[in-house]
């Protein structure tokens, strides 16, 4: 269970524990949020620099909305009010939860996965029931045992990350199909999280998307952030795609001008700045393939991952944790996610990677 103190705990800076540590954030090297390390398109910062900030933003995101139909979802048959942009892909989570959930209901995930489904679910009085893959399956799902797990618990909801966080592990076109009936079957309303689905290494042409038309007798909601690959973090960017009349239900649930106009502008321009992100993507993989095959070479046990990001066994998560951090190297500790033995890396450039790989081998490997 992904939480600490009714905080559902995450990667990225702990601003409080660096003053603690005497530590500035410019020190740290983040290997433990999954995003592209390169930056955003140079596009982004000439565009928000312009933006007039004295003028309240547009509530309905219009442009930022065409832009993902043009960009995003151009292989899917999509209407302009099947899209809904967020505050993040977190803003949007516990807003589906809000619209779909109730006292009694019933939510499901398959774990371990992101806490904030969880927590969203519960907030809302939702009992959380959750499927586990194991670790000496290397954390893929048995699509039997799910399905037929689905048909005993049948959840008003089922939520599912893919490509997954913190596993890595991806669920392909079939196996999608399939969930994605079984949730028609039960009634289920079907959430998948495609956050990371940027980063699949081989690429896949199949996405979520894709069974919207398919499953429209069924509430199915794709949810996609563009604070990842198009790195804008610190901007807060996600949206959903579902049916128009699902996006309604959500949308009541969110505040007006819950985007920002910085936030739209920035957007606007990643999205259409293609070759930016192609390019550093295609670097990343590169870099993926030298680390991932370095941790090897020093035999380091590490799942094997469909992304940028990997579990590492490194006995103990929480002590290698804070060592690294003492050199300046953040990882994320992976016992929240009840796997107290395993951290998660994200890839980052060459140098940076190579001066973890060493702090590993001194405090893992001696």
């Amino acid at each position: 269970m992904e939480q600490r103190d009714q905080q559902v705990v995450h990667g990225a800076l702990d601003y409080r524990e660096l003053e603690q540590l005497g530590l500035s954030a410019a020190e740290i090297l983040d290997f433990s949020v999954n995003a592209n390390p390169y930056g955003p398109s140079p596009l982004v910062q000439q565009t928000i620099a312009q933006v007039i900030i004295d003028r309240y933003p547009d509530r309905e995101c219009l442009e930022l909305r065409r832009t993902l139909l043009s960009y995003e979802c151009c292989d899917a048959p999509l209407a302009l009010d099947s899209i809904l942009c967020g505050n993040g892909a977190t803003e949007l989570i516990w807003a589906i939860a809000r619209a779909l959930l109730q006292s009694g209901s019933k939510a499901a995930v398959l774990g371990p996965t992101f806490g904030e489904y969880a927590a969203a679910s519960r907030a809302l009085g939702a009992q959380v029931v959750e499927y586990r893959a194991k670790a000496e399956m290397q954390f893929h799902v048995d699509l039997a045992e799910v399905m037929t797990w689905l048909q005993v618990e049948r959840p008003n909801i089922l939520w599912l990350c893919n490509p997954n966080n913190p596993t890595a592990t991806w669920l392909n076109q079939q196996a999608m199909s399939t969930i994605a009936d079984t949730c028609a079957d039960v009634g289920a309303a079907l959430v998948i999280d495609e956050a990371y689905w940027h980063f699949l290494i081989p690429q896949e042409s199949f996405s979520a998307m894709m069974l919207l038309e398919k499953t429209q007798a069924t509430s199915l909601i794709v949810l996609r952030s563009l604070t990842k690959a198009y790195a804008l973090a610190g901007l807060r960017l996600g949206y959903t795609v579902s049916s128009a009349s699902v996006s309604a239900r959500i949308r009541q649930q969110l505040p007006s001008w819950n985007v920002n106009s910085f936030a739209q502008a920035a957007g606007i321009v990643a999205l259409a700045d293609r070759a930016d992100c192609s390019k550093k993507l295609a670097e990343l993989a590169v870099q993926r393939h030298d680390f991932f095959h370095m941790l090897h070479m020093i035999g380091l046990p590490f799942v094997p991952s469909r992304t940028n990001f990997c579990l590492i066994d490194v006995g103990d998560a929480r002590t290698v944790r804070k060592l690294l951090l003492h050199k300046r190297l953040l990882v994320r500790d992976c016992t929240s996610f009840g796997l107290p033995t395993y951290i998660r890396v994200a890839t980052r450039q060459r140098d940076d990677w190579q001066q973890l790989l060493s702090a590993l081998q001194e405090i893992v490997c001696h």
